[in-house]
């Protein structure tokens, strides 16, 4: 007889306020056989406090491949595992992704008891509505974090970032270097005594006393509607304006590449021949 597997569950846990925590969450802490935590030290008063006492097995970004493959063993033994970080929902610039990714390749069930993040919170603070772009924890190396920005400085987005109270001024100093004076709204400490939401323009908010994670959110670019891009070369080739130079032109006001905007003189060509 097939032995019966385990089920993986995500727990989200309050990403300050501990009252913020839901009946299932607890429910379903109460419930696993085996809890995985990024800082068993750190979890343990948090987990007693809720009259939760389990095994507790350490799972943290140093240790994710190895320690997702020793949760999928005591899932495929047969135990029910939760999985939490030290705050917020596991997989969202959290450990977490690498256990999901292997429970679900192997048929584990893998489902969640959902909690708050700093990412829907924030927005939601800062009031922003319709797309964003969630790009977390920039990378240390300078030109990892020029070709993130790079890739993603003219979607017409909001972009949301998590920084460290560490880094805080040198990031918004980089993202006003690489993004210009776009609105910020800058959330700290959220959902904690001293909850804290700035709104200001990148190269003008300035952090003297840094405390506590921060999100910072880019609004979406503001500046002229971008016309479209076959329209304006036909106006200004017909306005006598040489093929180079309107080339040159539709490329930067539409934002794509000159190549296809030669491709596009050319066909424009065909059609007149």
């Amino acid at each position: 007889m097939e032995s019966k597997q385990g089920t993986l569950t995500l727990v989200g846990t309050p990403i300050g306020n501990s009252a913020d925590i839901t009946q299932r969450a607890v429910e379903a802490l109460q419930n696993a056989d085996v809890i995985a935590c990024e800082d068993t030290r750190r979890s343990l008063p948090f987990l007693l406090g809720r009259g939760v006492k389990k095994p507790l097995v350490s799972y943290h970004k140093h240790n994710e491949k190895s320690g997702a493959e020793y949760l999928v063993q005591l899932l495929s033994e047969g135990k029910d595992v939760a999985l939490i970080t030290d705050a917020g929902m596991p997989g969202i610039s959290d450990p977490g992704a690498e256990a999901v990714r292997l429970a679900r390749s192997v048929g584990i069930r893998v489902t969640c008891a959902p909690g708050p993040t700093a990412l829907t919170t924030a927005l939601a603070l800062a009031g922003i509505e319709g797309a964003f772009t969630f790009l977390g924890f920039l990378p240390e190396k300078l030109k990892d974090k020029r070709a993130i920005l790079q890739a993603f400085k003219n979607v017409p987005s909001a972009l949301v970032f998590y920084i460290s109270p560490h880094d805080i001024q040198k990031q918004l100093d980089f993202l006003h270097e690489e993004l210009g004076e776009r609105k910020l709204t800058l959330a700290r400490e959220i959902t904690k005594m001293f909850e804290e939401v700035q709104e200001g323009v990148l190269g003008e908010i300035r952090i003297d006393r840094p405390r506590g994670e921060y999100v910072a959110i880019v609004h979406a670019p503001e500046g002229e509607e971008i016309p479209e891009p076959n329209k304006l070369l036909r106006a200004l080739l017909a306005s006598g304006e040489d093929k180079k130079s309107a080339i040159k032109e539709v490329a930067a006001r539409c934002k794509l590449p000159r190549d296809a905007v030669y491709k596009m003189a050319l066909e424009m060509r065909d059609e007149r021949s």
